[in-house]
């Protein structure tokens, strides 16, 4: 996943990260690269759009600035597939992201939204969506002051955190009892919600 995270007094943006981020595309591969390892040949077959050579292009391009790496070569029909994974996730803090020109703000904003509705229709469509009687799904429609904003964010971020460590926690317990565990998607959004329409006279 690719994702902001709110955190205050973050470091110098990583602008080999920033270069990585300015094509749609290469946002898509690191979303699903950091899930599990492909080759720009699956990839191209799961997209079903680009060019295998312009895949290949964006995986190079990420490959260079440090995104992924190639664990595995695997000979097919005379040729070879390079199989990569993900070396980092791109999460920015508040800092960073401000530093991002608007223009890949929302790039990534975008593919990272297509990407979740994404998952949300395959789980919907292979009936995984409602399989739990806990599944959690909710929105909120707010009027904040800056104060109130301030603090929503800060709550959003804290939540992220959790989440990453029962993560870790539930990784190390699997570990240990061999328990296969339970493909999750979490998502949280905050956003200034667009103005409400004029009500006819």
């Amino acid at each position: 996943m690719v994702a902001r995270k709110s955190e205050k007094g973050s470091g110098a943006l990583d602008q080999r990260l920033a270069k990585a981020l300015a094509h749609p595309l290469r946002v898509r591969i690191l979303e699903v690269i950091n899930e599990r390892p492909i080759s720009p040949v699956a990839f191209t077959r799961e997209l079903d759009g680009p060019a295998l050579s312009q895949i290949a292009y964006h995986f190079r391009v990420l490959e260079k600035h440090g995104c992924i790496e190639c664990i595995e070569e695997v000979k097919r029909r005379g040729s070879m597939e390079h199989i990569y994974q993900g070396t980092r996730r791109a999460l920015f803090g508040d800092a960073d992201w401000a530093k991002l020109p608007k223009s890949i703000r929302e790039s990534v904003a975008g593919t990272v939204l297509q990407g979740l509705i994404s998952r949300l229709t395959r789980a919907m469509e292979a009936g995984t969506f409602d399989a739990r009687d806990d599944r959690h799904l909710s929105w909120l429609a707010m009027l904040l002051d800056e104060e109130g904003w301030t603090e929503f964010i800060a709550l959003l971020a804290s939540t992220l955190a959790r989440a990453q460590e029962l993560q870790a926690e539930a990784t190390e317990r699997m570990a240990k009892s061999g328990e296969q565990g339970i493909g999750v998607t979490f998502g949280t959004m905050a956003f200034e919600s667009s103005p409400e329409p004029a009500k006819k006279a």
